[in-house]
């Protein structure tokens, strides 16, 4: 019943081969969001170079623009921006079903030849079968994999630590590092400011012992010059 698979072997490998890229793909790009996940649970701690770049970029994004308004967004374009083999990984899962609609596509050329040849549908039977086969397993491990909810459990890990941790630490003014101690940015600050205040004059006490004589004394502005000089300097102005 299978012969007509060993007669066309090329084809015969090519399905194969396609099928088994499509699945692989499809557990690799799972495993990649599964190890992100089990990161992104202390992410304080990491030392995922992806997770790291994420929080260095909104620290960048928070101190250039002063808030980030929309972290939803933010950490969207930051799971959509993880490559593998120079591909995204939306673009590995695209991969992955293009290449089991080819293994699809070489059975139906198969088939094809085999009509024209003048086999029989038992004798072409095999590439329908194999092609159930391949559908079956691709469909099995997609479901497993559940790229959609791994990459939503991502988002939503990612999204928790940065608007209940990291984006608090950043409004306190608190520089976080990669270890997650918090320190203050400045650590001079409270030293400086401490001697400016002592350097500060001390403020006058008024008591009521001070007399009007005596800030009458005090206020009255001494003026160098006589009042027949200050008369004399006027007429030669005016003149």
């Amino acid at each position: 019943m299978f012969q007509i698979l060993l007669e066309n072997i090329l084809l015969t490998s090519l399905i194969i081969i396609f099928i088994l890229l499509s699945v692989a793909f499809q557990i690799l790009i799972g495993a990649i969001y599964q190890k992100l996940i089990h990161e992104s649970e202390n992410l304080s701690t990491t030392e995922n170079k992806h997770l790291k770049l994420c929080k260095l970029k909104f620290q960048n994004c928070y101190q250039l623009n002063g808030n980030v308004p929309n972290i939803s967004v933010f950490v969207d374009k930051f799971i959509s921006r993880l490559v593998l083999f120079r591909l995204s990984l939306n673009s590995l899962r695209h991969l992955s079903s293009q290449l089991m609609m080819l293994a699809v596509f070489v059975a139906g050329i198969g088939a094809s030849i085999g009509i024209i040849a003048g086999e029989t549908m038992f004798r072409l039977l095999p590439y329908y079968i194999l092609v159930i086969v391949g559908l079956y397993i691709y469909f099995s491990v997609a479901a497993l994999v559940d790229i959609p909810g791994r990459r939503e459990t991502l988002k939503i890990n990612l999204m928790d630590h940065l608007e209940n941790h990291l984006l608090s630490r950043l409004k306190n003014n608190l520089s976080i590092d990669d270890s997650g101690i918090e320190k203050p940015p400045f650590p001079h600050k409270d030293s400086v400011a401490k001697e400016k205040i002592i350097a500060m004059p001390n403020p006058v006490t008024l008591t009521e012992n001070v007399t009007k004589s005596d800030i009458e004394h005090d206020s009255a502005i001494k003026i160098p010059y006589s009042e027949d000089e200050i008369e004399e300097l006027l007429q030669e102005l005016i003149i």
